[in-house]
This record gives structure tokens, C-alpha cells and sequence, in this order.
């Protein structure tokens, strides 16, 4: 991204190049150790996430502010080395490199930050804010379980399919707590044992974050890396049509598994008065309380479907997608006619440093050519080999977010992708759309792999339940293995459709680049 990467398209003599090179180990050292140090701590939960990534932000700005001061002659070896390549070559204009071996910290604001990122993210936190406290998902949520008649199996298959729903509409974290605080309120009138259903309820909603763009924050991440380059199927409506059919699959794998590990918590009571007294506190539940204003209840109802309208229809026009973000929060605050300043305070700002954190240090990291290493290595592994590329990076990157939370681990491998690539010559969209697969679905390994594991487990310590790393993997590590090896052959299905296999403008020039240093 900078650095040695800008040095390799210059005019500057292959000599020189290699020498730069040479100077790098120390400073790769230092912000992988920043990295390793960083990623640990919060696996570790030693420090809240967003206090260990801007710690790690901070050492990785003084680490470049040392590397800048000890590298400062490089600006001017590349000036004379790329000056005298060119007159020896014989070039008419002599064009001078002035280029310094890192990072500035001009580069830290403008190239390491993806602001397009953050602002989708606050964008839509401040649309699914607005909504929740307009009553509409609980109104929604009210309405399924009267249907479910009282049938506690019937009730939380329908619970967690409109879920599912939510989350391709609104996102896995916003949906999580909205429809968790229903089903606390149904455990407690009916007297149960929340565990099954809350976590029921977490992995749904982990299933369903690989179905849209806005369904989980490693999709935005991504997808805003590539600024949603429909070629790559990373707009909306590109987007759902490979996503939808990973999602639902992984979601019928984790309805499987909780059925079978809880299924004691979904039996209806034998005594029949036990049920019928059951089924009538179930059915007591008043929609109609949940609406506080009716005519800004459809309002806003109308709003949301006309936001992901907007979202499809700026997939096909071009039209970018934190804009269409930007002005639906904007019709959000100005419709529901709420104070902007409770809505900005509910905004999670700690979730919008942690990525302004990460970007820093992985943006660091990266301009030592560590990933671009590291992609080059795994790519080697699974040379021209299509099933064997697409099962590398799918497990490599799931067993990874799983132990070092999804989104942190996401942003590192995107700096990977492209030397993995170019190494394995297989496909780039290929390898993205593994990437992707696997931070979201690996997210569901542990109990610190996604944001809905975190606020699910200290919402149920709340609640008196403790939910130990065993009793979790029991079950997170069958869904999760699983569903990776479930996905991997639709990867590869996909793959064959799209002609996403072999790059084989890569091999050829490979083969070129072969023959003529021959």
C-alpha cells in the first residue's frame, strides 16, 4: 500500500530497491510486535478492545514517528539513485523520486483510515437506533408470537427466522440486542431458563451476517475497502445474491444444532393445564403498547423499506454507498422529529475508534510488506489449486476470528489478499469472498468472536447466568466447523459459475517473466 510497494513502480534501479529492502527487518519486527501485542490482548480481554487498539495506534504513530527520524535519508538515496537510473537509461524528462521507506503521518489520515467505513457504520447505527425506539421490530416481534399460538418450538423458529430477516436488514449487532430484550421479557413470564434461547438467538443472527452488504461489520469493512465494486459482487444487490444463499444454509446448520443441544428447553409441558396457563401468558402480550406515536411508527416504517430500496437501487446506478447511508440517517433524525443529540449519544463511538484504531496499526504493519509476505507464503501453499485456495483461506481466516475477534482480524487479511492471490494465481474476487465466509461465520467459534457473543454473554451475566468457554464451544464449535466446511464447496460452486478460478493473466505473464530471464 506504501512504502516498498510505491518504491517497486518507480524509476529506481533494481539495486537500489534491494537495498531499501534490506533496511526494513527492524521496523518489521517492531509493528508486527504491535500487532501480535495488540490482537492478543484483546483475545485475551485483558484490556476493552477499543482502549488495546488505540493503545496499539499510538505505539504504532511512535513507532513511525522513530522509523521516519532514523529512515530520513531514504528520501534522498531514492532522489539521486532514481536521477541517475534515469539518465542512464537515456529518459528525455527526468522525473525524481522523493519517497520515504514507511509511512507519513499524512499517509496515517489518508490512505490508513477508510472514512467512507466510518461513516456507513455511524450512518447506519443512527438509522437502526432511530427505528428500535420507534417500537416497530418489537411491534413486529409481538405479532410472531401470537402466531406461534403458544407452541414454544413454533415460537422460536419464527423468532429466530425474523431475525434472520432483521439482520439482513438492519445488521447482526442492532438486531441481537433488539430482539434479545424479547426474549428475556418471554423467559421471564414464562419462567425459563434464558441460555438456550438467547444463544439460539446469537448464532442466528451470526448466520445471517454473510447475507448483505449492512448484515454484519466485517461485510461494510470489506466491501467499503473495495468501495463496492459491483465486478466484485460487493454492492448490494450483487452482494445478496452470493451472500443469501451462505447465509440461509448456515442458518439451517445452527437451527439444526441448537434444536439438538437444547432440545429439553423447546419440549411443551406434558400437564395440560401447565401448557394452556403457558400458551395464555405468551398470548397476553399487547402490541399496541409498543407504539408510542402511530403516525411516526409508519412513517418510519416506510422509511426503512425505502432505505434498502435506496441501497439495491444505488448498487445498479453507481451511486456510493455511504451517500445513500448519509441521507437515509438524515431522513431518520428528521422524520421521527427526536433530538439529535440523544440519537448521536447512543451512537457507538467505542466500536468507531476501535476501527479507526485497527486501521492505524494494520495500515502500519502493512507498510513493511509483513502481509504482503504473508500472502505471498500462503499463497505458495495452495498454487493453481482452486478447492485448495478457497479451503485455506476460508479456515484460516474462521479459526482466526473466532479466537481473535472477527472484525480485527478481517481488516489485517484484506492487506493479504492481494499477494495471496497473485501468489496461488487464483482469482482475487475468489479469495475476498473467502475472506468474507470466514470472519463471519468463524465469528461464531468462541465467546469473544463477534460483537452478538460478547453482548450476549454479559447480558446473560446480568441476568445471574453464567455461561463458561466450555458449555459455549460445545455447541459454537460444531456450527462453526460446519458451516466453514459447508460453505467451502458453495465457494467453489460459485467459483465455477463465475469463472472465478485460475487468473490466468497472472500465469501468463508469469510464464513470460519466466522465459525471458531465462
Amino acid at each position: 500500500m506504501f512504502g516498498l510497494e510505491n518504491l517497486a513502480g518507480s524509476l529506481i534501479p533494481d539495486w537500489a530497491t534491494y537495498f531499501l529492502q534490506s533496511q526494513l527487518p527492524p521496523a518489521q519486527i517492531v509493528f508486527s510486535a504491535i500487532l501480535i501485542v495488540t490482537f492478543g490482548l484483546i483475545a485475551t480481554e485483558r484490556l476493552h478492545r477499543t482502549v488495546a487498539a488505540l493503545g496499539g495506534a499510538v505505539a504504532t504513530l511512535a513507532a513511525g514517528g522513530y522509523f521516519s527520524y532514523a529512515y530520513s535519508w531514504v528520501p534522498y538515496f531514492t532522489y539521486f539513485a532514481s536521477l541517475s537510473y534515469q539518465m542512464e537509461i537515456g529518459l528525455p524528462f527526468l522525473t525524481p523520486v522523493w519517497q520515504p521507506l514507511l509511512f507519513s503521518f499524512t499517509d496515517v489520515y489518508k490512505e490508513f483510515i477508510s472514512w467512507s467505513t466510518i461513516l456507513i457504520i455511524i450512518s447506519i447505527v443512527i438509522i437502526t437506533s432511530v427505528a428500535s425506539r420507534s417500537g416497530l421490530f418489537e411491534y413486529i416481534i409481538v405479532k410472531v408470537i401470537k402466531f406461534s399460538g403458544g407452541d414454544i418450538k413454533k415460537l422460536f423458529l419464527y423468532i429466530w427466522a425474523l431475525t434472520f430477516i432483521l439482520t439482513m436488514l438492519l445488521g447482526n449487532n442492532p438486531t441481537f440486542i433488539i430482539v434479545s430484550v424479547l426474549v428475556f421479557q418471554i423467559a421471564r413470564v414464562l419462567d425459563l431458563n434464558p441460555v438456550p434461547y438467547i444463544l439460539g438467538t446469537m448464532f442466528v443472527a451470526n448466520a445471517g451476517s454473510s447475507s448483505t452488504v449492512i448484515s454484519g461489520f466485517v461485510n461494510v469493512l470489506v466491501s467499503g475497502y473495495y468501495n463496492l465494486d459491483p465486478a466484485r459482487w460487493l454492492s448490494y444487490p450483487t452482494f445478496i445474491v452470493l451472500g443469501l444463499p451462505i447465509a440461509l444454509s448456515c442458518m439451517g446448520i445452527a437451527l439444526f444444532f441448537i434444536f439438538r443441544h437444547y432440545k429439553d428447553a423447546f419440549q411443551i409441558p406434558k400437564e395440560k393445564m401447565e401448557y394452556l396457563e403457558m400458551r395464555s401468558r405468551l398470548l397476553s402480550f399487547d402490541e399496541r403498547t409498543l407504539v408510542r406515536n402511530p403516525k411516526i411508527f409508519w412513517r418510519l416504517g416506510v422509511l426503512v423499506a425505502a432505505t434498502v430500496v435506496g441501497f439495491v437501487v444505488a448498487g445498479f446506478v453507481g451511486i456510493p454507498f455511504y451517500v445513500v447511508a448519509l441521507v437515509s440517517a438524515f431522513a431518520f433524525l428528521f422524520v421521527s422529529g427526536e433530538n439529535p443529540e440523544r440519537t448521536l449519544r447512543e451512537v457507538n463511538w467505542s466500536l468507531v475508534f476501535f476501527f479507526i484504531g485497527i486501521f492505524i496499526i494494520v495500515g502500519g504493519v502493512d507498510s513493511t510488506n509483513v502481509l504482503g509476505n504473508l500472502g505471498n507464503s500462503l499463497g505458495t501453499l495452495t498454487f493453481c489449486n482452486v478447492p485448495g485456495t478457497v479451503s485455506l483461506v476460508t479456515l484460516f481466516c474462521g479459526l482466526s476470528s473466532g479466537a481473535l475477534y472477527n472484525i480485527s482480524v478481517a481488516t489485517a487479511l484484506l492487506y493479504v489478499i492481494p499477494s495471496l492471490s497473485a501468489s496461488a494465481l487464483i482469482n482475487q474476487n475468489l479469495v475476498i469472498w473467502s475472506l468474507l465466509y470466514g470472519a463471519n461465520i468463524g465469528a461464531s467459534l468462541t465467546p469473544i468472536g463477534g460483537t452478538p457473543n460478547l453482548i450476549a454473554i454479559t447480558s446473560l451475566e446480568r441476568e445471574g447466568y453464567h455461561v463458561s468457554w466450555r458449555n459455549f464451544l460445545k455447541i459454537g464449535v460444531p456450527i462453526t466447523f460446519v458451516s466453514l466446511f459447508a460453505g467451502i464447496p458453495l465457494l467453489i460452486v460459485f467459483s465455477r459459475l463465475l469463472g472465478w478460478g485460475l487468473d490466468f493473466t497472472s500465469l501468463i505473464l508469469r510464464i513470460l517473466r519466466f522465459f525471458l530471464f531465462l
